[in-house]
């Protein structure tokens, strides 16, 4: 039997609009009411003047603050938490993250946003520590209003509180932590290679017999953070999308970026490529990309760069790619992650940053099974082919070559 639920969406303690939730076969949002602060409204809901289109682009944005189907542990979390879908579980607590300001409040819920919201108050997070140990039976009597509910992606992470939030993320596969492995070399590459604010640090840590990336919440109480999709132009999404299977639909993409009026755009993106190219990092997306908006002066930033989920071939088809190390997969890699403009700046670049970083590959990448001897040779091999490439863009440009 469906349920109807009415609700007020809130922005910190300000009331956006009222919407009423209908759970069951077909879940469904209807907007009731605009509210004193719709101008609050979540990107692409204020913009829309139609009702159905505006419902339409609610339900959008209520659907992507809950865990994907796609998740490894999907099945597990539905099944222990007794919800018909991950949407409902997304609705059991008051919707609050660790990425924004909304929260959901019912229609006779009397609530402050300083009482309630993860930045400034601890939680129990025991809904966390279930999925990490892998003990998803514990989710029966859990406390549901946590922020994990509301994190998108898909791999296992979890959100424990400690000394300060941190995330713990162990991949897609739940057997191995490549990915996680691949995650911290990646962030120690970017740390060698940017200023100390370009890139999130990811730690390694072991816990419950697996290894798991881990970091810090980048944002502040005043802050938030806005996918670059919500940023830059929709054009730029599409460039981006399909930049690297076509050097003409890149060129266009620079070009167009280079007009940005967000700060620092079109270096942000050069570098982010030159980055790429190294540790051939695969899911740098427009939504794992952000920027940073502080909420009390409305100023927007370029976020430091995060999820780096797939690095080094630790996706599944990185590792097919990877595993057989030959001409053909050498010319891949080039195409896809090599697409080096000589007249870009590359005055940022140190080449000396970079030495002895093989040891760090040898010395994480050796933490799994999958990752073998030789398959290290080979990721070794193909990093510094990219990195070869880069120190002559950066040579030839010192030396006032084009």
């Amino acid at each position: 039997m469906d349920k109807k639920v009415k609700y007020i969406l809130m922005y910190q303690d300000e009331e956006v609009l009222s919407f009423l939730v209908t759970f069951g076969e077909r879940n469904d949002i209807e907007i009731l009411e605009k509210l004193d602060h719709f101008d609050k409204a979540p990107y692409g809901v204020k913009e829309k003047e139609l009702p159905r289109s505006m419902n339409m682009a609610l339900y959008r944005f209520f659907n992507a603050r809950s865990i994907p189907p796609t998740r490894k542990d999907y099945e597990q979390i539905i099944k222990y938490t007794g919800v018909k879908d991950t949407f409902e579980l997304s609705f059991k607590g008051h919707g609050l993250s660790l990425s924004n300001h909304y929260w959901y409040r019912k229609e006779d819920e009397h609530l402050k946003y300083a009482d309630i919201n993860f930045f400034t108050n601890k939680w129990d997070d025991s809904f966390a520590k279930a999925v990490l140990s892998g003990n998803y039976q514990d989710l029966q009597n859990v406390d549901l209003n946590v922020p994990d509910i509301v994190t998108a992606g898909w791999g296992v992470k979890g959100w424990l509180c400690e000394e300060c939030p941190k995330l713990y993320k162990m991949g897609i596969d739940n057997a191995h932590s490549d990915e996680s492995l691949a995650e911290v070399l990646a962030s120690r590459l970017a740390k060698r290679m940017f200023k100390e604010d370009e890139s999130v640090e990811y730690q390694l840590k072991e816990i419950y017999g697996r290894y798991a990336s881990v970091s810090k919440c980048i944002i502040g109480v005043d802050e938030e953070l806005v996918p670059l999709s919500n940023v830059l132009p929709h054009e730029l999404y599409n460039l981006y999308r399909d930049k690297n299977i076509n050097r003409d639909v890149e060129a266009k993409f620079f070009e167009t970026v280079s007009k940005s009026t967000l700060p620092g755009a079109f270096q942000f993106f050069t570098k982010l490529s030159c980055f790429r190219s190294l540790c051939f990092v695969n899911d740098l997306h427009f939504d794992n990309l952000s920027a940073i908006r502080n909420i009390k002066t409305n100023e927007v930033r370029l976020a430091p760069i995060l999820d780096l989920g797939g690095a080094f071939g630790s996706s599944a088809n990185g590792k097919k790619q990877l595993s057989t190390i030959n001409l053909g997969t050498y010319m891949l890699i080039y195409f896809a992650y090599g697409n080096l403009d000589p007249k870009w700046d590359y005055s940022w670049y140190n080449p000396d940053s970079l030495i002895g970083f093989e040891d760090d590959i040898k010395e994480l990448l050796s933490k799994s099974e999958f990752y073998t001897p030789q398959l290290i040779d080979n990721i070794i091999d193909v990093y510094t082919h990219q990195k070869n490439f880069l120190d002559e863009m950066w040579q030839n440009q010192k030396e006032g070559k084009s």
